[in-house]
Parts: C-alpha cells; sequence; structure tokens
C-alpha cells in the first residue's frame, strides 16, 4: 500500500529549478534513502512533502489525499514527521519536556497531559534516553541533541519519518548507535521511513530502495546493490562510470 507518493513534482525559485519533475512512491513500513549531492534537491524536496514550501507543479499524496500546498502543521497532524540537518531543541527545556511539546502541539491525539507524558516515557526509553530525561537540552552532547531530535519527530505520532541527514557530525560509533535506534523504532511502532544521509554505509544498511537526484532531477531508482553498480551515479559522484 502506498503511503507517500510524489507525482510530477517540481519547485522554482524565480530562474532556477531546484526539484524537476520527480515522482517516486513510498510504500507503507518501507524504509527508503534519498541520495544526492549537496545541492541535489533532497532537503528542498522534505520541505514540499512537509509543508514549509509548496511546489510549483505536482502532486504530492499522502494516503492518497493531495498534501500539496497545506501548512506544516496540518501536515504534521497527518502523521508526518521530520528533522532537520541542525538541530535546534528548545535549550532551556528538559529532554522530556522538550518531548511532551512535539505530543501535544504535534498530534490530535495527546490532549490529556498524562497519556502525553506516558507516550514520551516509552520514547524516550525505546531511544535509550530515559537517564537523560530530566537534563536540559542544551547540556547534551551533539550526538545526544540528534537523538533528541529523532526522539522529538517520533513524539508527534507519525506515521512517515523523515530523517535529514540525522549522523551528520558523528562517530562511527555513534552512527552505529542511531542506526540500531532507527531500526528499533521502525519495528516496533511500525514506522514508514525516508532517509537523506550522506554517511553511505549507513544509508545503504538501512534502504530497502534507494532514489538518486541529481540537480533537482531523478537519476535513479532501485534497491542499494543496483545504486551502487549504476553507471550514471558513479559518473556524478566520482567523475566516470563503472
Amino acid at each position: 500500500m502506498k503511503m507517500l507518493s510524489l507525482q510530477g513534482v517540481s519547485k522554482n525559485f524565480w530562474g532556477l529549478r531546484a526539484v524537476s519533475d520527480v515522482s517516486f512512491d513510498v510504500d507503507q513500513g518501507q524504509m527508503v534513502g534519498l541520495m544526492g549531492a549537496n545541492g541535489a534537491g533532497k532537503t528542498t524536496l522534505f520541505n514540499l512533502i512537509t509543508g514549509h514550501l509548496a511546489p510549483s507543479h505536482g502532486q504530492i499524496l499522502l494516503n492518497g489525499e493531495n498534501i500539496a500546498g497545506l501548512r506544516p502543521d496540518a501536515i504534521c497532524r497527518r502523521g508526518v514527521g521530520r528533522t532537520f540537518q541542525i538541530v535546534k531543541p528548545f535549550p532551556g527545556l528538559s529532554v522530556r519536556d522538550n518531548l511532551m511539546t512535539a505530543a501535544l502541539f504535534g498530534s490530535d491525539r495527546y490532549r490529556n497531559r498524562e497519556a502525553a507524558r506516558q507516550h514520551c516515557e516509552d520514547i524516550l526509553g525505546e531511544t535509550g534516553m530515559s537517564a537523560l530525561a530530566d537534563v536540559p537540552a542544551s547540556d547534551l552532547t551533539l550526538a545526544r541533541q540528534k537523538k533528541l531530535e529523532l526522539a522529538r519527530a517520533v513524539a508527534t505520532d507519525c506515521k512517515l519519518l523523515l530523517l535529514d541527514e540525522v549522523m551528520a557530525g558523528l562517530t562511527p560509533t555513534e552512527v552505529a548507535e542511531v542506526t540500531a535506534t532507527i531500526r528499533q523504532l521502525h519495528a516496533a511502532r511500525g514506522l514508514t521511513v525516508l532517509i537523506i544521509e550522506h554517511v553511505m554505509r549507513a544509508l545503504m544498511d538501512l534502504s530497502e530502495r534507494i532514489v538518486v537526484l541529481h540537480h533537482g532531477e531523478k537519476i535513479a531508482e532501485g534497491a542499494p546493490e543496483e545504486i551502487a553498480s549504476n553507471s550514471r551515479v558513479h559518473e556524478v559522484y566520482f567523475g566516470e562510470a563503472v
């Protein structure tokens, strides 16, 4: 069953076409990677899906409903959560209260504070952050702030999770830990995940399928092993074909 379907999506910024006629589907429960060099249009595509930008052309269907042009809060309440490249937690709030804010304002489900608190306690346990629940977000290391960003997105009670370089700047050990956390959340909560990641080993390991963008256009789509041997992808990334 298709959860997300992009159909001929384009985004123009005056004379610049940042995303050009991109189409692909993400089935319910899948983990799909979005790959491309800096400036390929990956984050712009995330901004279009989550309502931070409106497409110039095309449709973005979530469970069959065209959400293109809806406000970010309306799209979030339909079950779309995301992380950002640059983490921006509420620094003066504790880890728990950062999650509580996401649960209470990002979802229609948790109007009762106690229900929201239990929901957040569950996520703290699933992400290995229970011991940090009362720590101010400003006191966290980068790796823990990245994990908080992930946990906060999940706290919106999302069904579709968009991860934008959640492993950028992390050590190999930290990358392995975040990868394991994503797998655990995906399995435990039945999430559908769309991932932008420049840590290629993690992207290849997590993704069932990868979509490759170049200068705003989709140039390849397939299983990780197909993308790894794709001559066009090699040409774009390394300047030579295999």
